[in-house]
């Protein structure tokens, strides 16, 4: 399973942008400046006027590779084979969510010059899991110019308190990143059914997960199991010492606190916390909870700050989304695994 955390309103960090009061598709993505138009001139070697062809096959006489680049700017946001299907905007990524699921888009985001794109729907009812804490089935339509993604759906089931979501691993429908797509009955059913299916059945899992304690204790030893010690550096001979490389150490220390704090952030909100005497004149701090808050705290704090490396940039926050998107969240669905395992 891999997580994507959000933080306004049940929207990522990088999905919270040039929100509007229409629900269209297009509207969303023309405030966030998603529709411009493109266009593929072929490359050049170096200074020389002249472009490198295909020399043979069906494709011959065809420039060997093309950019594709911004109309409106003429900043270059890919270079691709001279056969790479063109589009002209992310207009029909629009179409079809549009033709889907009409006024249910809530945000956009443009990723650097316009190099990728991602918008978001609300999708089915809300999941009330108690006290508060209540989960909304969405979905989560990217598409780019640079090749990096194709044009996908994948599902999301956001988190409206401290917004955690999680995205699905395979996407519920992709096509190639061409100026026709026709999308079917067939496919919005598909697509419908398979996103409700897993809100559904996450809401059943966290509510079992909300049942379960989970002390203070119990939480470090979880994150001890997720963030592991670092391998042992090894002598002249192969054999291991009882070091450790101190970088490694030092990110270590650094990951575990971000989820701690995480997991007192959840607890303060929806678990326990009490006063611990350590000594006579001392007393801690403790936070107890369960283990929905613990795999919440674990996958928003990898999201949030250990996949960005605990930066705040927009670079480090796009690097971050695309990690989740491309299934790279080692920590959260170990977490998930070692959780849902144990019931």
């Amino acid at each position: 399973m891999d997580i994507i955390t959000y933080q306004n309103d049940y929207g990522h960090s990088m999905l919270d942008k040039a929100e509007t009061e229409s629900r269209n598709a297009f509207d969303v993505m023309e405030k966030t400046g998603a529709l411009f138009d493109v266009y593929y001139p072929p490359a050049t070697w170096g200074y020389d006027e002249d472009h490198p062809t295909v020399e043979s096959g069906k494709n011959q006489g065809l420039p060997l590779y093309k950019w594709v680049v911004r109309k409106d700017t003429n900043e270059p946001l890919g270079l691709h084979s001279g056969t790479f299907a063109e589009s002209g905007s992310y207009r029909q990524v629009a179409a079809m969510a549009e033709k889907m699921f009409p006024n249910s888009s809530k945000t956009c985001t443009l990723f650097g010059k316009g190099e990728r794109m991602a918008l978001t729907q609300n999708i089915g009812d809300q999941i009330d899991l108690g006290d508060g804490d209540v989960i909304q089935p969405s979905i989560m339509w990217i598409s780019s110019f640079n090749g990096q993604w194709s044009t996908a759906v994948y599902d999301l089931i956001g988190r409206l308190f401290c917004t955690n979501q999680l995205v699905g691993q395979t996407p519920l429908f992709s096509v190639k990143h061409t100026r026709n797509h026709d999308v079917t009955f067939e496919q919005r059913t598909s697509v419908l059914t398979q996103a409700i299916q897993r809100a559904e059945q996450v809401g059943r899992m966290a509510k079992i997960m909300k049942d379960q304690e989970l002390v203070d204790s119990e939480f470090s030893d979880l994150i001890k199991k997720v963030v592991p010690m670092p391998p042992f550096i090894k002598d002249e001979h192969g054999a291991d010492t009882d070091r450790i490389h101190a970088r490694a150490e030092t990110r270590m220390i650094a990951n575990r606190g971000a989820m701690n704090a995480m997991w007192q952030k959840e607890c303060t909100e929806f678990g326990t916390v009490r006063k611990h005497l350590v000594s006579p004149s001392r007393q801690v701090e403790v936070f107890d909870g369960n283990k929905w808050l613990a795999y919440n705290a674990i996958q928003g704090a990898e999201q949030h700050q250990i996949s960005t490396n605990f930066m705040t940039t927009t670079q480090a926050q796009e690097k971050s989304l695309t990690k989740a998107v491309n299934g790279r969240t080692p920590y959260a669905e170990k977490a998930w695994n070692i959780l849902v395992d144990a019931n």
